[in-house]
């Protein structure tokens, strides 16, 4: 019931393959596209057993029973308002509508049959420890910030180890050598051999704690850990990072040849102690990395131009793109020119408050035209709604890192666009990206461009980024000075008097200067506006009379097929124009090679007669 409310009316694929098998307690390691419904894949068998046991009784705490592991605190806090949102389609069914005498019971609402929490980093530790307190019995967390939790909490450790499930979503991103050290600390805690060993804590030693203990052990909860593994990729191919292989000779760090690559299902398996000997390991990920529904385009261009041609294409297919860069300081430097450029644009990296980083992720999801730049971390996981485009604007450092980012769109059998933005300096990393795909560089197309609407947006581009640059200098040279001075202050330490009497010149300079500065920033600006206001008109397109022209626009524009910001040109969606460009040089081609077949069948017959 609760299913067919939220529009789930038959399982995905990955859910008919691993629901058999889950509910029938066995370990399950699943790999499948992005946005096939894994969540629900470990979700449904977790919630079908707390379901079916007895209501807990309020006046005592609840134990843990199952503990999702996300690499994300974006995808924890998803996975666990997923579940919730389902539960409370559950409890709301039933307890609906009480009738006659039940109504004055139904005052008093009785404690919910499942508790579910988040447990993640970048939000108070404290108000978490007090719903951990109080007891939960599903926990989503992120390895980082529940192992700060555990290290003081004795209790919650040997609840760890007596649990009924444990769940590792986005499984080859949590493993990752260096990147998640707390998440093999946790694993300790689940090993086999790790139960009969005892950590000192006040829990163990209460007469409670250790009747609990006791049924447990003859229930044989403690023997019937559940696991359940779930990736979009799990493949040693797709781990390599494709970097390494080309760093400049003179660099310090080498690699060895046998240096294994980093680690994935093999090294998984090892790390973890499935009770059941036989996993279950259903692998269904497309061939080569992409789902049917996704298309892929290229734009070949160089590293300066970049911004122009990231410009040209929110322009030209408006909708919601997914902006993907490598580094924050790439972000810091785009996101000021897309802004005065008036695209609606929010940035999401490691280094916001994890407050701003929800605010932005709320605002992008429901805001039609518009964009997000985003690091690795918006890559695995996440479930944006209806994102129409995953640019590149950065290669990605390894294959599965692009498979991930590419998840972001055409997701649940969706349409969606991928665009690669390949410098130079970039190719031979893409032809090895791809090469560890299975995939020729050629399989993906290049995308066409209109060169003369790109000049004119070069102008505005360039504008921008000059308004930009004063912008920055000016704030610097303000922030090193008023920092110098407030350092001063709060040292008790006056100023030397030839650097006061330097900054009183020139704040005298200064003052002179920034009113010129100021003008020609109200110049620049006042000129920016201009050409932001005038519309774009591709060539042939005549501005005096719209029937005329090499380029008649009169029926497109009856028909409401015209793109509003770039005059000439039809709506489209990203890459329907490559695709027809695509059959119409396999066409010419076609014709080519039946012109030269007769050509040579005539020749031939010459030659016999």
């Amino acid at each position: 019931m609760a299913l067919h409310e939220k529009g789930f009316f038959t399982p995905t694929a990955i859910q008919a393959a691993s629901l058999p098998f889950a509910l029938a307690d066995k370990d399950v390691v699943g790999v499948a596209q992005t946005g096939s419904g894994k969540t629900l894949a470990y979700g449904l068998p977790i919630l079908h057993y707390l379901l079916s046991q007895p209501r807990p009784s309020s006046s005592r705490k609840r134990r843990l029973c199952a503990l999702v592991l996300a690499p994300t605190r974006e995808l924890a806090l998803q996975v666990s308002s997923h579940l919730n949102s389902l539960l409370t389609s559950i409890e709301f069914s039933n307890n609906a509508k009480p009738s006659g005498s039940n109504q004055a019971k139904a005052v008093t609402k009785p404690p919910p049959h499942v508790s579910i929490a988040a447990i993640v980093g970048g939000m108070s530790s404290q108000k978490q420890r007090r719903v951990l307190d109080r007891g939960v019995d599903v926990l989503v967390a992120t390895p980082g910030r529940l192992w700060d939790i555990l290290e003081d909490d004795d209790e919650l450790a040997l609840e760890i180890r007596s649990l009924r499930f444990l769940v590792l979503d986005e499984a080859d991103r949590m493993i990752e050598a260096g990147h998640f050290a707390e998440l093999e600390n946790i694993l300790r805690l689940t090993l086999q051999e790790a139960l009969d060993e005892k950590i000192p804590g006040d829990f163990e030693g209460t007469v409670e704690g250790q009747k609990e203990s006791e049924e447990e052990t003859k229930q044989g909860v403690k023997d019937a850990l559940q696991t359940f593994v779930y990736s979009a990729t799990l493949s040693k191919d797709l781990q390599r990072n494709v970097k390494k292989k080309f760093r400049p000779k003179g660099n310090k760090k080498h690699y060895k040849r046998d240096q294994t690559p980093a680690t994935t299902l093999d090294d998984l398996l090892l790390r973890l102690d499935f009770r059941d000997p036989n996993p279950e390991v259903i692998d269904l990920s497309p061939v080569g990395g992409v789902v049917s529904t996704l298309q892929e385009g290229k734009i070949e261009c160089l590293s300066g131009d970049k911004d122009v041609f990231l410009y040209y294409f929110l322009l030209r297919y408006p909708g919601k793109s997914l902006v993907f860069l490598s580094s924050i300081d790439g972000i810091r430097r785009l996101m000021p020119l897309v802004e005065l450029l008036n695209i609606n644009a929010y940035p999401l990296h490691s280094q916001l408050e994890q407050r701003q980083r929800l605010k932005n992720l709320d605002r992008f999801t429901n805001t039609p035209n518009s964009v997000l730049l985003a690091t690795d971390i918006a890559a695995r996981g996440l479930d944006i709604p209806a994102v129409d485009h995953v640019i590149h604007f950065q290669i990605p450092r390894s294959a599965d890192t692009y498979i991930h980012r590419n998840g972001r769109t055409a997701r649940a059998m969706r349409k969606g666009f991928s665009m690669l933005m390949v410098a130079p300096d970039e190719r031979r990393v893409v032809k090895a990206l791809l090469g560890n795909l299975g995939r020729d560089e050629a399989d993906i197309p290049e995308m066409s461009i209109e060169l003369g609407m790109l000049d004119k947006l070069k102008i505005r581009v360039q504008l921008a980024r000059k308004i930009e640059n004063t912008q920055h200098k000016i704030k610097k040279t303000n922030h090193d000075r008023n920092w110098m001075r407030e350092t001063a202050e709060v040292l008790g330490v006056d100023l030397d008097s030839d650097f006061v009497s330097e900054s009183d010149d020139e704040d005298k300079l200064s003052n002179k200067k920034r009113k010129a500065k100021d003008q020609q920033m109200a110049g620049m600006k006042a000129e920016l506006k201009q050409l932001l206001a005038q519309p774009l008109i591709a060539k042939g397109i005549s501005t005096r009379y719209i029937t005329s022209g090499s380029r008649p626009i009169v029926d497109d524009l009856l028909a409401g097929e015209l793109n509003e910001t770039m005059v000439g040109l039809k709506k489209a969606e990203a890459g329907s124009e490559m695709a027809m460009a695509q059959r119409k040089k396999k066409k010419n081609k076609q014709m080519v090679s039946a012109v030269k077949q007769e050509a040579m069948e005539e020749k031939w017959a010459g030659v016999t007669l």
